[in-house]
């Protein structure tokens, strides 16, 4: 849900969004949710994405911000050097990059976050604190040009915020 509610928030601000994971195919997706009978969310088969670009293809000089959507993706994605150089790329220019629910420790696994503040999914915040972060339990938080959210609950709150960072860094 997350993944597509960031795409069209993107196309209705007339951004041109392209979707990259490990190789170009259609990827089935999946959605989590909450149901007081668990002590952990649910996950059920979502919709399916056609993937645009591989990580490997991807030139980060030719992107003006990067969404890293949540779930149980960032603990695959972070296993990739293309998708650590990317996101360290977008940390270490200072460019606007967005990260929610699980999406924050990809993150910390490409650049140090000491000091910074950040929020994340509640299940990985004694990750995030151990990466040196200060965990701010807030919808979504502003830290220089990084944007970071709890999960997709707070997508109203992220996504505006992501926005901002982006569209300052384009004036």
């Amino acid at each position: 849900m997350e993944t597509y509610y960031m795409i069209y928030r993107l196309v209705e601000e007339g951004i041109k969004p392209v979707v990259a994971a490990a190789e170009v195919k259609r990827l089935q997706l999946v959605v989590h949710d909450f149901d007081p009978k668990y002590s952990n969310y649910t996950e059920m088969l979502g919709y399916q994405i056609d993937i645009e670009v591989a990580y490997k293809d991807v030139d980060p000089a030719d992107y003006d911000g990067l969404l890293i959507p949540g779930g149980r993706g960032p603990e695959e994605m972070r296993q990739y050097k293309e998708v650590l150089d990317l996101v360290g790329y977008f940390v270490d220019k200072k460019l606007p990059l967005g990260a929610m629910c699980h999406g924050p420790a990809v993150i910390w696994a490409a650049r140090p976050v000491k000091g910074r503040r950040m929020t994340c999914y509640y299940g990985i915040r004694p990750d995030l604190e151990l990466a040196g972060a200060e965990f701010v339990d807030t919808p979504s938080i502003i830290d220089g040009a990084i944007v970071t959210s709890r999960g997709w609950p707070d997508l109203p709150y992220f996504m505006p915020q992501f926005l901002e960072v982006l569209g300052a860094a384009e004036k």
